[in-house]
């Protein structure tokens, strides 16, 4: 394959997963059609994944890296992206073997997205189950604004989102782009607005990969602080999120934060002011008509089965 010919870097980002790894760079390298160039972006302490590499996949490209800060690790792939298109897949996914092709077509179609996302089977590991990322009716969703990325997070009556590490991003846009390093566990979502506020995003309904969820995915160990820092990015751009928007992720974390019965005795008058928002907003959720067509559209996926 020429250099010319490739419109899709791949960088497969693993840490100390010489299994994983092995099973995704396989998954990549099965694809049913060419133009992609698969770089591992090896930042593990130690050499497994290297070893592992070199050993099953000689002919894959393979780049050192120093145990850099997950974040950091990310911008430094997106730096090195030359293609017209990158993506950042994770060692622990697997790709589906019509993942470029289906790519292609989609950015041929849509040469002005910023960003395509896939949608995903969910395996859960320790539980043995799998279920769609996204449940919608059409081949793809168009998503025009990051008002409206936003709603698919945490607007009610949504009916899912495209998995991170599926999206390929279009490199004359987000490769001058960069991860937000203090952004905490939502700093994807943080870069994902920002690049929505660019231009439009695509999300294919089909699904076109394996997102794994088992005790060692980092996404699983989400904190108290990393949801108060995503509320600071937000409220800080404005760009992003409504009053609705931003009311509705109050009323998410601020649920969890009772649940869990964050601070209740240290700070008891938080905690009541908490309660007190949670139970307000529940009653202007179900006042707003404005959702309706979200509610019906979910009813209806469910009665169709999806």
């Amino acid at each position: 394959m020429t250099t010319s010919s490739v419109w899709l870097d791949i960088f497969l980002l693993c840490h100390n997963r010489p299994e994983f790894a092995k099973a995704s760079i396989q998954s990549i390298l099965d694809q049913n059609t060419g133009g992609f160039r698969l770089t591992v972006s090896d930042n593990s302490s130690d050499e497994r994944v290297a070893r592992m590499v070199q050993e099953n996949f000689p002919e894959v490209r393979i780049k050192r890296r120093s145990n850099l800060p997950s974040l950091v690790h990310f911008n430094t792939c997106i730096a090195e992206a030359q293609a017209d298109y990158f993506c950042l897949f994770h060692d622990d996914d697997l790709m589906g073997k019509n993942y470029v092709n289906e790519m292609r077509l989609a950015k041929e179609q849509y040469p002005d997205a910023v960003a395509v996302g896939a949608n995903a089977w969910v395996v859960n590991v320790e539980k043995n189950t799998r279920a769609l990322s996204i449940r919608a009716l059409g081949s793809h969703q168009v998503i025009s604004s990051a008002k409206n990325l936003f709603r698919y997070y945490f607007g009610r009556y949504q009916t899912g989102i495209a998995p991170f590490p599926g999206y390929i991003y279009r490199t004359t846009v987000a490769g001058n782009a960069r991860i937000p390093i203090d952004g905490g566990k939502y700093a994807d979502v943080s870069w994902l607005l920002r690049l929505a506020s660019l231009g439009f995003v695509i999300w294919l309904n089909k699904p076109l990969m394996d997102y794994h969820m088992h005790g060692g995915n980092d996404g699983m160990q989400e904190s108290r602080r990393d949801r108060l820092t995503f509320l600071a990015f937000i409220k800080r751009n404005p760009f992003c999120v409504s009053a609705t928007g931003l009311s509705d992720y109050r009323y998410f974390i601020y649920r969890k934060f009772i649940a869990t019965n964050v601070d209740c005795i240290t700070y008891p008058e938080r905690n009541r002011r908490m309660r007190l928002f949670v139970r307000w907003q529940r009653v202007r959720r179900h006042l707003r008509i404005l959702e309706i067509p979200a509610m019906l559209r979910k009813k209806m996926l469910k009665l169709l089965g999806k």
